[in-house]
């Protein structure tokens, strides 16, 4: 069986492993104030070539979303995001739980724009209304497209001139740093945004995000906040040496991104020679192609992915995702099988 389901599908990379084990016979403080994550924030402060930000790790992406999205709302005040946006429809309303409405927008690509942020708050006004504060986006997407540098900078001047924080959900960052399209490096970050995580779990790590605050008006009682949505480890050396091990050296946070998406690339250049239309655009390590209930059925066969969604047509949407443990033996025996 070809194994595209996610990319979380095994435990670790071996050197995130290797220093786990090298650290068994420490005894470390709890709760992050630990040599391994003081040393993890500096090496990502060094990475993103910016000094005055406040990080912390959160094991998983729902924890991170709930912090990085809510942080600074006033009860009244709402979240908007693409209709499609995975604190939306993959979170089981965690947001709502904290009593923040989240305001949603139709996008055909699962991206905001200027323009339909625009149209947007066009809506708003009255006092029978929430008010937006925060715009989410996630950086890829959960159509597995992604925003470029230039995109998510007008998205952001838009925010600071209609007076809105900019969050971004960065659990396949690593995914669209790696892109040329992107045309994003990890400096660009802090400079273009409020807030935004970096992933670890779809990354090749155990567990953890990075939660990176840039703005001084969401760092205000933080800390406080993790440990009441219960997303503070005690045992908070455990993510420090994970981040710590993957950002110590140059590539290391982007290396099995990187093979992600050579995998993906051949795979999409593959099922289109061989006249399979991509459902959407090759951008990153998800693609989505359309296939009907019958050939669903015989790919179950051959290979492990998920169904997403329907076509306008009724047909399936199915979605392969490549990882940096993806092999080219494997991407060219869907291709070759693949009915």
């Amino acid at each position: 069986m070809y194994f595209f389901l996610n990319d979380y599908n095994d435990i670790c990379v071996p050197e995130i492993l290797d220093a786990l084990r090298d650290a068994i016979d420490e005894k470390n403080p709890g709760y992050s104030f630990d040599k391994h994550t003081e040393n993890a924030i500096e090496l990502i402060k060094n990475a993103i070539q910016y000094k005055n930000v406040e990080i912390h790790f959160v094991p998983g992406g729902t924890g991170a979303n709930i912090l990085g999205a809510t942080a600074g709302l006033r009860p009244e005040e709402s979240i908007l995001s693409a209709v499609t946006g995975h604190i939306e429809g993959h979170e089981a309303g965690s947001i709502e739980a904290t009593g923040v409405k989240i305001e949603t927008i139709p996008t055909m690509d699962g991206k905001l724009t200027v323009e339909l942020l625009e149209k947007k708050l066009s809506d708003f006004g009255p006092e029978f209304m929430t008010v937006p504060r925060t715009v989410y986006i996630s950086n890829t997407t959960e159509l597995g497209t992604l925003y470029t540098k230039d995109e998510i900078e007008s998205i952001y001047n838009f925010c600071k001139l209609n007076g809105l924080y900019l969050f971004i959900d960065g659990a396949r960052m690593a995914a669209a740093l790696v892109s040329e399209k992107a045309n994003l490096k990890l400096e660009d970050l802090p400079r273009i945004c409020d807030s935004f995580t970096l992933g670890g779990t779809k990354n090749g790590l155990l567990l953890g995000e990075a939660i990176v605050i840039v703005n001084d008006d969401l760092k205000r009682g933080f800390i406080n906040l993790k440990k009441q949505k219960g997303a503070m480890l005690a045992k908070g050396f455990v993510t420090g040496i994970m981040f710590e091990t993957v950002f110590e050296t140059e590539d290391g946070y982007l290396k099995g991104a990187r093979h992600a998406h050579n995998m993906a690339e051949e795979l999409a250049k593959g099922l289109e020679e061989k006249g399979i239309k991509l459902y959407q655009e090759f951008q990153s390590n998800q693609i989505f192609i359309e296939r009907t209930k019958d050939q669903v059925e015989e790919l179950r066969k051959i290979a492990v992915f998920e169904v997403t969604g329907k076509t306008e047509n009724g047909n399936d949407v199915v979605r392969f995702v490549t990882t940096y443990r993806t092999t080219k033996e494997e991407v060219e025996g869907l291709i070759r099988d693949i009915k």
